[in-house]
């Protein structure tokens, strides 16, 4: 047996054992290349050892477990997850909410009409749909590139509309980067050529801060990215659909936040922040 057969055992085992968790694809993902290593790592340990490849390929999969079980303890602390993947999404929507509420009348100083929560909240259902079924489920890092510059070209014709000329080397250098309030806001919120950068650098700068031991950091930083910008494309295309334009604008406001919030939100944060605020109360409470 060749080793390229003994590589191909390993995986069909663990694309098994994967296949019937109770988890995010992403989470899928991670947990696949983590254990797929420690059964190339194990087996590398036998063969120096001189054991024989087809013993030694026995050892490690006898000594991973049985899948079934695997499985079971593993779907047992599913719901810890899905109470975590809860609390972001639950956070992301009442930040989302509450920047509906206040950001037409802090930018525009628009008075409040009841269409600021009902447009929010319908955009917000679109946005996650969108996040959890289309942008999520690309993870293939060539593909994303090819996203990415397909997304954005289209993104440069919409502006160069938008401004009503053409953005030469040195007006899109301008427009790259910059601290100006006047320049991040307009009568499109935040939807302005020059935020959207601003929150994709930060989207990029988080992935370096985030700690992952078995993603390399420039294929996060890919898939974060497209997920982005697929997410702001969506918007778009959705926003021309509502009924008015100020409808169009808190919609594609809400895509874009949600998006944004998606990569600089974690659920190790929401966590660390709950678990403060909880020993908090309960000192108070002694």
């Amino acid at each position: 047996m060749s080793t390229q057969e003994s590589i191909k055992q390993f995986d069909d085992y663990i694309k098994r054992l994967v296949q019937e968790l109770h988890l995010e694809d992403e989470e899928k993902r991670e947990v696949e290349e983590e254990w797929t290593q420690h059964l190339y790592d194990h087996f590398s340990v036998l063969q120096k050892q001189g054991i024989e490849k087809m013993e030694a390929i026995r050892t490690v999969l006898d000594q991973f477990g049985d899948i079934q079980m695997i499985q079971t303890e593993v779907n047992q602390s599913y719901p810890s997850a899905i109470k975590s993947q809860t609390q972001k999404e639950s956070v992301i929507g009442i930040i989302c909410i509450i920047a509906s509420l206040v950001g037409p009348m802090i930018l525009i100083g628009a008075h409040f009409q009841p269409y600021f929560i009902s447009a929010s909240l319908i955009a917000l259902v679109f946005a996650y749909l969108v996040h959890r079924f289309i942008a999520k489920r690309q993870s293939d890092w060539r593909l994303s590139v090819i996203g990415i510059i397909t997304i954005y070209i289209f993104f440069l014709q919409l502006f160069t509309r938008m401004y009503g000329t053409s953005l030469s080397l040195e007006i899109y250098g301008g427009h790259l980067f910059s601290l100006d309030w006047n320049r991040l806001t307009g009568s499109s919120g935040l939807f302005e050529f020059v935020t959207l950068h601003m929150l994709w650098y930060v989207i990029i700068a988080m992935q370096f801060i985030t700690s992952n031991n078995y993603i390399p950091v420039w294929k996060r930083i890919l898939n974060s990215s497209f997920q982005y910008w697929v997410m702001l494309l969506i918007g778009v295309f959705l926003a021309r659909f509502q009924s008015s334009a100020e409808w169009s604008v808190l919609f594609i406001n809400v895509f874009l936040l949600y998006a944004f919030l998606q990569h600089t939100i974690s659920i190790k944060g929401i966590t660390i922040f709950s678990q403060k605020v909880s020993r908090m109360f309960y000192r108070q409470s002694l």
